[in-house]
């Protein structure tokens, strides 16, 4: 039964993201090709070199011949480049996961997202469920007949993106023509761009502050948090990352601090516990996108420099 279980979820994993109902509102080309926003997320889209998601969180109960199955499980991935693989998974630039912000001139506005700003960021919220017909994967004698609901949450600024995919609700279908249903919830954070390839330098120190998205793997409920990021000392890199979800409570074990930084980007340990990593980007380092993952909250983040302050002669 759990066997069966893992399969029908891959199945349905490959197709989180779908096409976003929204609220059916319908915006013409032109008024598309107009929005700046849309604009300069379709530029970050088309010159990134980098994607990150540090795992797949799922949570299901599905019944079957009169047995139900309940779990939770991680589904580890490993990125390289604008390619992220797991056991059965793949994330990539054209997935389904990814396509409601990947393809913003088609998807944004034309499926009612509600962007907006926050914290010199822009955001989109998209809402839709799940399209069965555009999945990646077909496996012999599964039909599925009703997909749970997928929600999209995204922000960008010049140089970059980061946002998640939640999928939330009940599933019905066929294997060999055996019908089972459930409810499953499933998050996928991931963050995108073109990479700076090198480390902020100077003299000093310098802070990145912006916001991130924080998701409970015990809840699968969304907040909206805070990112900082800290270089005490330019001339010898190292970045301390501080997430905090929406009522300031800090995200991780200890923090992330005193990271080592490579060619711009910083990653510590692993899916599920207390993992992090991140990119800086853009060619002054002006920003930093990335995700994190501990045994309690998943998300991604994003900031921007702050502008040291003008000392009066």
């Amino acid at each position: 039964m759990k066997g069966f279980a893992v399969v029908t979820l891959l199945l349905l994993l490959a197709g989180c993201g779908g096409e976003g109902g929204g609220n059916g509102v319908e915006m013409p080309d032109a008024i598309l090709q107009s929005d700046p926003r849309v604009m300069r997320l379709e530029g970050i889209v088309e010159r990134a070199d980098t994607l990150l998601a540090p795992g797949i969180h799922v949570s299901y109960s599905v019944s079957a011949l009169g047995e139900t199955t309940t779990d939770s499980l991680v589904q580890e991935v490993s990125c390289s480049g604008v390619t992220c693989t797991g056991i059965g998974v793949t994330i990539n630039l054209t997935d389904p996961v990814l396509t409601d912000f990947i393809k913003p001139d088609v998807n944004l506005s034309a499926s009612g997202a509600n962007i907006q700003t926050r914290d010199g960021f822009d955001t989109a919220f998209i809402s839709g469920s799940v399209d069965a017909s555009e999945m990646g994967v077909v496996l012999p004698g599964i039909a599925v007949t009703e997909t749970p609901a997928g929600l999209g949450y995204g922000f960008w600024g010049e140089h970059g993106m980061a946002g998640l995919t939640l999928v939330d609700g009940p599933f019905f279908g066929r294997v060999n023509d055996i019908p089972f249903g459930g409810d499953m919830k499933v998050v996928i954070p991931f963050a995108l761009g073109d990479a700076a390839g090198t480390n902020p330098d100077g003299m000093g120190d310098a802070t990145w502050t912006g916001i991130a998205h924080v998701v409970s793997i015990r809840t699968f409920r969304r907040q909206e948090g805070t990112a900082t990021l800290t270089i005490p000392d330019l001339s010898t890199p190292a970045v301390t990352v501080g997430i905090s979800d929406a009522d300031g409570n800090p995200i991780g074990k200890s923090g992330w601090a005193d990271l080592s930084l490579i060619d711009g980007g910083f990653s510590v340990g692993t899916a599920g516990s207390n993992y992090l990593q991140g990119n800086f980007h853009g060619a002054d380092h002006s920003e930093a996108y990335g995700v994190f993952d501990t045994d309690t909250f998943t998300g991604a983040f994003g900031a921007k420099r702050q502008e040291p302050p003008v000392i009066a002669q």
